[in-house]
C-alpha cells in the first residue's frame, strides 16, 4: 500500500508532529507499505527525527518562509534567505496567507499515484487563516482515497457548518483523534456524521524506550518533582495555573515539592516573567523546548496538566508510556485516557482543585509509585486500539 502524509511544517515540538512520527515509525515496521511524507512548508527542525524509509518531498521555499517563526529560520538561514523571509511575511500581512498558498499550490502537483492520502495537520479558521495541507492533498495530489485529521475541538480552530461543508466536501474521510472532538464535529456538521471517523494518538513505544536516559535531568533535591510539558499557549494549556499552585505552596510553606515546564510558544516569556515577580524560584522553573522530555517524565514523580481543552493528549499518553501518574483536567477526552486512583487523577479545571489534588497526593507518594505499572499497562492498551483503528481506517 502507498500513501502520502502531508504536513505544513515540522517545529521539532508539539502533539500533532509527535503523533505523526509515531505513526510513521510503526508503519515503517511493516514492509507492506510505501511512505512518502511531504512538508508543503519545507521547513522540518534540525531535531526532527523522520524515519529513514520515509521518502521526504520537499515543500515551497515561499511557504516556508509565510509559515516559519523568524527566531526558527535564523537558525539556519543566510542573511539574504533571512531577508526575503521578512519580505514575504510582509506579503502575508498585506495580501493575507491564502494567496500565497494558492500561488505555490500551482507548482505543486505530486505526480505520484497513491492508495491513501492522508492530510495530517488540519486547517484553522479562526482569525487569519493557518494550513495548507488539506488543500495540498485536495488539489495536488492522486489518490484512491483522501482523509483529514482534525487534532482538537473543532470550534476551536473556527470551523463553522458553513466551512465544514465547503472544506471537507472531497475528502473521503474527516478523523478526530477522540470520541469527544468527534461528537463536536458531527454536531457541527451532520451531513458529514457518516464519513467522520476516531482515530486516537498513537505512540511508538520502541522509540520511547530509546528515548529513555540513565540519569535523571532533575537535581538530586530530594523534593517530590512535578512536570508539565505543553506548548506556552496560556489559552489553551493555562500554564497560569502552575503559576498559581506554586503561589499556594509558598504561602503554605510546603518546601518538598519542585514543579518543572518543559516547552516553549508564544506565551513563554510572559510566563517567566511573571513567575520571576512572584520570587517562585524554589518552587518553578521553566526549561524551555526540549527535543526530547521523555527523561523528565521518566523521573518525575507525578505529571500534572492544566488545559482548559485537549483532543487527545500525547504528552499524557506519553508519561503513563514511562510509569508516571498523572493530574489532569477534566476536559472531555481525558476520560478515555485517565481512570481515578489506577493511572491518575482528574480534577476541574480551576487552580484551587489542581492544587488540593497535588496536595493530597504528595502526602500518599508510597501508594502513588505503586501505580507505576498500571500506567504503563493502561498505556499499551490504549495504544494497541490506536493502532488497530487506523489500520482499519486505511484499509476499508
Amino acid at each position: 500500500m502507498k500513501i502520502l502524509f502531508s504536513v505544513v511544517v515540522l517545529k521539532g515540538i508539539g502533539g500533532i508532529e509527535s503523533s505523526l512520527l509515531n505513526i510513521l515509525n510503526n508503519l515503517c515496521c511493516d514492509t507492506g507499505y510505501v511512505i512518502d511524507l511531504c512538508v508543503i512548508g519545507n521547513y522540518i527542525s534540525p531535531t526532527t527525527v523522520i524515519p529513514g524509509n520515509v521518502h521526504v518531498i520537499q515543500g515551497n521555499r515561499i511557504l516556508e518562509y509565510a509559515c516559519s517563526e523568524l527566531k526558527d529560520l535564523k537558525k539556519n538561514k543566510s542573511r539574504s534567505q533571512i531577508i526575503m523571509a521578512v519580505l514575504v511575511k510582509c506579503l502575508k500581512k498585506a495580501i493575507g496567507y491564502k494567496r500565497i498558498l494558492n500561488f505555490c499550490l500551482k507548482s505543486m502537483k505530486n505526480k505520484e499515484k497513491y492508495d491513501v492520502a492522508i492530510s495530517f495537520s488540519n486547517d484553522k479558521f479562526n482569525g487569519e487563516y493557518i494550513g495548507g495541507s488539506d488543500d495540498y492533498i485536495l488539489r495536488c495530489c492522486d489518490a484512491q482515497r483522501k482523509i483529514a485529521w482534525i487534532h482538537n475541538d473543532a470550534r476551536q480552530h473556527g470551523m463553522t457548518k458553513e466551512i465544514c461543508l465547503a472544506h471537507y466536501k472531497d475528502f473521503d474521510y474527516v478523523v478526530n483523534v477522540s470520541e469527544g472532538c468527534k461528537k463536536i464535529f458531527d454536531e457541527i456538521v451532520p451531513e458529514y456524521k457518516g464519513k467522520s471517523k476516531v482515530v486516537t494518538n498513537t505512540l511508538n513505544l520502541m522509540g520511547i524506550e530509546k528515548r529513555k536516559s540513565g540519569t535523571s535531568p532533575y537535581k538530586s533535591n530530594g523534593k517530590i518533582n512535578l512536570l508539565t510539558v505543553a506548548r506556552m499557549d496560556n489559552q489553551q494549556k493555562r500554564i497560569d495555573r502552575v503559576l498559581d499552585c506554586c503561589r499556594k505552596f509558598k504561602e503554605e510553606k510546603i518546601n518538598n515539592v519542585f514543579w518543572t515546564v518543559v516547552g516553549d510558544g508564544p506565551d513563554f516569556e510572559m510566563l517567566k516573567k511573571q513567575a520571576a515577580q512572584f520570587e517562585l524560584d524554589d518552587y518553578l522553573v521553566f526549561v524551555g523546548r526540549k527535543s526530547n522530555a521523555i527523561p523528565y517524565m521518566q523521573y518525575a514523580d507525578l505529571f500534572v496538566q492544566t488545559s482548559d481543552y485537549e483532543a487527545y493528549s500525547m504528552v499524557l499518553i506519553e508519561a503513563l508510556s514511562v510509569g508516571c501518574p498523572c493530574i489532569c483536567t477534566n476536559y472531555e477526552s481525558a476520560h478515555n485516557i485517565i481512570e481515578n486512583d489506577v493511572n491518575g487523577w482528574l480534577v476541574e479545571k480551576t487552580s484551587e482543585a489542581i492544587y488540593e489534588k497535588i496536595r493530597e497526593t504528595i502526602e500518599r507518594m508510597d501508594s502513588v509509585k505503586a501505580m507505576k505499572k498500571d500506567c504503563i499497562n493502561s498505556c499499551i492498551k490504549l495504544n494497541r486500539m490506536a493502532l488497530d483503528s487506523f489500520e482499519q481506517l486505511i484499509k476499508e
